[in-house]
């Protein structure tokens, strides 16, 4: 008999908007809010989820910031959450694939320290 089962990571956009201003850029943002978590499969069926984690990516910059679990768990619920500047924690990671001035949005090469098209410090 052969069983196909496996342990693999999976990603979850959770029904949450919310407009504030980003930490990261300064822009008025709107934050979504997901969860990454780790599941047991069998026959292709996820069975088990462990080690939820949740995160909130702005719009503008696409900066990805954790989120504390129990507020998490709240939007996960669909419970009415607002979101502070307080409970965001960045992570350092941004789910824009390519390097571009969160004011202008020219493309830039890592080592610039203001933006060649409208002069922003990075």
């Amino acid at each position: 008999m052969i069983f196909i089962g496996g342990i693999s990571m999976g990603q979850k956009m959770l029904d949450f908007i919310q407009t504030m201003i980003c930490k990261n850029c300064g822009r008025y943002a709107g934050i979504s809010v997901f969860m990454t978590y780790t599941y047991f499969s069998f026959f292709f069926i996820p069975l088990f989820k462990w080690d939820k984690k949740y995160y909130a990516v702005t719009s503008c910059c696409k900066t990805v910031y954790a989120i504390p679990e129990e507020l998490g768990k709240a939007i996960e619920r669909g419970e009415s959450v607002t979101l502070t500047e307080e409970d965001l924690s960045p992570t350092g990671e941004s789910m824009e694939r390519d390097n571009k001035c969160p004011s202008c949005g020219f493309p830039l090469h890592d080592n610039y320290t203001y933006c060649p098209g409208c002069g922003r410090k990075l």
